[in-house]
């Protein structure tokens, strides 16, 4: 009897154990796929220049061409460069017909490390690509931009970086706000798309960009463990700084906004509101989720241009929140496609301040 009690007694040690490595090992891989990114402020010289080149990026290619290159002398930092050579130049040099300085300013920039988000085939990105196509040294440029990609690729992970209230007290617990880019993005264009004073003053501020890499700064997230990603960060946050985790808010433009409505419907992380910028929403129609969200006093605010393709779907949204319950603000801006509004700090501050409102 003592020799089968000893058996069986080992028996659960050597089960106890090996159920103890493989959550040790989930634990791991869940640190390893989400790291802190130190804090960098932005540039306040590029903020003015982006401003400048939207005012006139419509109506004047070729100012905002000479604007650029002045940019390109003045900046040295990467992500600004990539911004002003890929995003900028190129597509101005393209809607003049000038491909030939539209190539050569791409292999510029290949030439200092960048590698651009190309897509072929008929829903060609960017569109300019079947031009670039007939100038010699096209291939060798599609495969040194391959190569660069498949290379950043090796080391990456989904990343986050974390902006203080302008006069942090660590004794003061702040609302937490989480943004997550759309289907392509990265954490620099959020700083510069989120610009807010109300952000600026009041709250903790998580930035994050997901780990599949499409070009330099241009991050997509993980199709299948995005989810457990953006939780496993949000629980390094709460225990790093003081958040008052009754006021968190999760936002994002697009498809960032879909996930921060499937994290929020599904309460995996304990939103008390959604803002959701020109939303996507393909899959999330379950009644049940949104009459618990309403249950839960879950608040959206929706915002949305009358000529973005997905209008439909953010239609269809605003009434399933009216439908089960969930108090909303649904704004839909005249004149505007699949983008952020005018005056847009405007909107985003009111509906920051709408989402915190107490109920009457």
């Amino acid at each position: 009897m003592e020799n089968v009690f000893k058996k069986n007694h080992m028996k659960t040690l050597q089960t106890i154990l090996f159920l103890a490595i493989i959550l040790l090992n989930i634990n791991l891989s869940y640190s390893q796929k989400i790291k802190e990114l130190t804090y960098e402020p932005l540039d306040n010289e590029f903020i003015d220049l982006k401003r400048t080149l939207a005012e006139i990026g419509r109506t004047d290619d070729q100012r905002s061409i000479d604007l650029c290159l002045i940019g390109l002398d003045k900046f040295k930092d990467m992500s600004v460069r990539n911004n002003l050579i890929y995003w900028n130049l190129s597509f101005h040099y393209a809607s003049l017909e000038q491909y030939d300085k539209c190539f050569e300013i791409l292999k510029q920039g290949q030439k200092e490390g960048l590698f651009y988000y190309t897509r072929s085939g008929s829903r060609a990105f960017p569109p300019y690509l079947v031009e670039l196509e007939k100038f010699e040294g096209y291939e060798a440029f599609i495969e040194q931009n391959t190569a660069l990609r498949e290379e950043a690729s090796k080391t990456t992970e989904t990343e986050y970086m974390i902006q203080l209230p302008d006069d942090y007290n660590e004794n003061t617990k702040y609302p937490l706000i989480i943004i997550m880019h759309g289907g392509i993005g990265d954490i620099r264009s959020m700083q510069y798309n989120y610009i807010s004073k109300k952000l600026n003053s009041d709250f903790i501020v998580a930035y994050f960009q997901g780990s599949n890499i499409s070009g330099s700064f241009s991050r997509r997230f993980a199709r299948e463990d995005w989810q457990g990603e953006i939780k496993q960060g949000y629980k390094q946050i709460i225990s790093k700084y003081p958040v008052d985790t009754s006021n968190i808010i999760l936002a994002g433009p697009s498809a960032g906004a879909y996930r921060s409505l499937v994290l929020g419907l599904n309460n995996e992380i304990p939103a008390m509101g959604l803002l959701l910028s020109f939303t996507v929403n393909p899959r999330v129609w379950d009644s049940t989720l949104y009459i618990k969200s309403a249950e839960r006093g879950l608040k959206v605010a929706l915002l949305c241009g009358e000529n973005d393709w997905a209008i439909q779907q953010q239609k269809k949204l605003g009434y399933w929140l009216d439908k089960y319950g969930i108090t909303n603000r649904f704004v839909v801006f005249p004149e505007t496609g699949h983008g952020f509004p005018e005056n847009w700090p405007y909107y985003l501050d009111t509906s920051l301040e709408f989402i915190l409102m107490e109920d009457l």
